[in-house]
This record gives structure tokens, sequence and C-alpha cells, in this order.
């Protein structure tokens, strides 16, 4: 995207560097011309004209379409009647007083309606020439700068076509896992409801055990389906953000309200360590929120019992950061690089479950928002007030602060 998004100011750079090339050309063949080749035109086509001449292209080309007029004109004497011929010959003086403006003293000593005609066809040649390789850079230069966008565009295209190929894949790759992680407990469900259905379950524990199994199964498969269609329905044209204007710290407590139950089953510490103060934002709040306890479940279920987790909230002029850390383990750098890539998961190791796509949908509600969500670990953590204690944290960068 990003060769796509500097295309304007790549091919603005390009046109300005081929302009200022084609003007030193084109600057360099008048000259040439006008010192070389017009003395000797001049002197061959019109001996008596002893001024030194200077044209530049412009004129090169008015005086072409002069020279065609009065050719013109003088092949029109030809086939018109006698008493018309004298108001065609006025017309080709006129044509002729007009080149007055480009060839100062020809009204002396240069008549091209009195030339012959072979030698004003030959003239009117010879200049077409020196026009057209006056012309010459203007058209490599266009050559040049087509060719460029050209490949520009086709660069772009192979990029798009790649980025495509490696959506698919990953795709393909997440919907393989979301059906295995499907397929599992449908298998399960479908065994124990079976065996529960036959009759073949008759002691009261081993059935409370199946209903709770068939339960806990489709509590499963239930937020596997709501994840994925929550993926698809923010990249939907038709969804936006109900926004209003909310008390964010209000908001994070009960977020960590909601999830307390879960950190301390998990035999972990939540330390929420939010501003008393009122910090307006305008936010989607379901949205939002789907956010925060999202991150910090993630934290609850991929580290260790005895695990500290941190709601934290750094108000800074017009800036807020809301950090979810935790004291757990490191994320490799391989791949910390693409967590908040969509279906990510799919290419990493399925320990610890998970379909990818959670990371993803909350970086894709917090830019919606226009903030910035990103992880920080240790060392770079320790820039950020009061997180310096944890081992890594999920920052949420709020702009519009009030």
């Amino acid at each position: 995207m990003g060769r796509e998004e500097n295309l304007q100011w790549f091919l603005i750079k390009r046109f300005i560097e081929i302009l200022a090339v084609v003007g030193i050309a084109e600057y360099v063949i008048t000259f040439l011309m006008n010192q070389y080749v017009m003395p000797v035109l001049l002197a061959r086509f019109f001996p008596n004209y002893l001024d030194k001449l200077s044209l530049g292209g412009v004129e090169i080309f008015l005086l072409l379409v002069a020279m065609l007029l009065i050719i013109l004109v003088s092949a029109l004497q030809l086939v018109v009647p006698a008493g018309v011929r004298s108001t065609v010959q006025f017309a080709g003086e006129q044509i002729q007083r007009g080149l007055f403006y480009l060839l100062p003293g020809t009204h002396v000593n240069v008549s091209m309606v009195r030339m012959e005609k072979q030698d004003m066809i030959v003239f009117f040649l010879v200049m077409a020439v020196v026009a057209l390789v006056i012309l010459l850079p203007y058209i490599l230069g266009a050559v040049v700068f087509a060719r460029i966008t050209m490949r520009e565009f086709k660069e772009i295209q192979r990029g798009r076509e790649a980025a495509k190929q490696e959506f698919d894949r990953k795709r393909n790759l997440m919907l393989s896992d979301i059906a295995h992680d499907l397929r599992t407990p449908m298998t399960t469900v479908a065994g124990y409801a079976k065996a529960l259905s036959d009759g073949m379950v008759t002691d009261p524990v081993c059935r409370q055990e199946y209903l709770e199994a068939i339960q806990n199964k489709s509590v499963r498969m239930n937020d596997l389906i709501n994840l994925l269609f929550e993926y698809v329905k923010l990249d939907s044209d038709g969804f936006k953000l109900e926004r209003k204007q909310v008390d964010l710290c209000e908001l994070l407590r009960e977020n960590a309200a909601l999830v307390y139950s879960d950190v301390e089953s998990a035999g972990m510490e939540l330390d929420a360590e939010i501003p008393e103060e009122c910090m307006q934002v305008s936010v989607d709040t379901m949205q939002f929120s789907r956010v925060v306890t999202n991150l910090l479940i993630n934290a609850v279920r991929h580290n260790p019992a005895g695990t500290r987790i941190g709601l934290l909230v750094h108000g800074d002029l017009d800036r807020i950061h809301v950090m979810i850390a935790d004291t757990g383990s490191l994320i490799p750098e391989e791949l910390s690089e693409k967590l908040f890539e969509p279906f990510a998961k799919a290419d990493a190791s399925r320990a610890g479950g998970g379909s990818g796509l959670g990371l993803s949908i909350a970086q894709k509600v917090v830019q919606m928002h226009g903030w910035e969500l990103k992880l920080v670990q240790q060392p770079q953590i320790q820039h950020y007030p009061g997180a310096e204690r944890y081992a890594k944290a999920f920052v949420i960068r709020i702009e519009d602060a009030e």
C-alpha cells in the first residue's frame, strides 16, 4: 500500500525531472539551430536577408503554419478564375505581413509569396524537419513518462495481486482452523447427545458431566461463530461506530468489573490503576468495551497462574494511554511483528487455541476511532509511566481526549 499511497508524489517528482531535462534539451537544440542551421537556410533561400535570426520553438511552428498557408494560397491561384486571383494574392500578402513579427526585416529583403514554388516547398519541408527535431525531446519525454507510469501501475497491480493471494492464503488457513475448532466440539456434542439419547449413560453423575461438556462445547462453538461474524461485520460497508461522549475512566472500571471473576478463577491478580478524575472521550462504548475486555481475557488465557494483570490509564495533555499489561512471558519478536494481522494465528502454532482474529478485531476497532493500538514489551515499556513493573502491555493511544 505504501507504493500506491506515494504514487501521486512519485509521478509529480518524475514529471518535474523529465520536464527539466526536456527544457534543457529543447534550449540546447534551439540554440544550435539558431547558431548553425538557420543562417545556412536563410543564406540558401533568402540571400538578401542579412540580419541574425533567432527563433524559438513556438516561433518556428508559427512560421510553418504561415508557410503552409502561403503554399495553399499559391496553389489556389492556379485554379481560381483570373478575376479572383488578385484577391487570393492579397490574402497571401497579408499572411506574408504576419511573418514580419517572426522575421524582423522580412518586409524589405524577404518575400515568400514571390518565391519559386519548388523552393517554397523545399523550405517548408526543411523547416518541418527542424520543428520535428525541436519536438523530439518532448516526444521522448512523454514516452519515458508514460513508461514510468505504466511500470508503476503494473507494480501496484502485482502488489495488489500478491496481497490478495496472501490474504486468501491466510483466510483459507483461518477457515480451516475454525472448521477444525468447530468440528472437534461438534463431534463431542453429537457423541454425548447420542449417548444420553440412547440411554447409555445411567449414572446421574456421568449424565451431569456429559451435560456440562455439551454446554461448554456449545459455548465454545458459539464464541467462534460470533468472533467470525464480528470480524466480517467490521469489514462491511454499512458498519459505522455509534460514538458518544463518555467518561473513559468510568467505562474502564466497568470493563474491569466484568472480567474480575475470570482473573480470580485463573489464579491471577488484577491491578486497576484508573484515575478518579473524569476523562471525556468520544467513543463507541460497546465496541471499545469489547476491545478492552478481549485484551484482558487474552492476558488471562495466555499467561500462567500467578500473573499480575494491569489495567492502567495515564493522561498527558490531550493524549491518554490505556494499557492492558501483564507480568507474563514476552512474546517472541517474529510473532509480535504479525500479531495484529488478520488470520495471523493460522500461520503460527495453535497452542493455546484461538482463531487469530481477536487482536485484529481489536486493532480495527481502535483504528476506526482514529486511535492507535500497539504491543510494547521490555525494555521499551519503561517509557510508559506506571507500566515499568510489567513485562508487556497492549497500549491504546487516544488522541482526541478533552
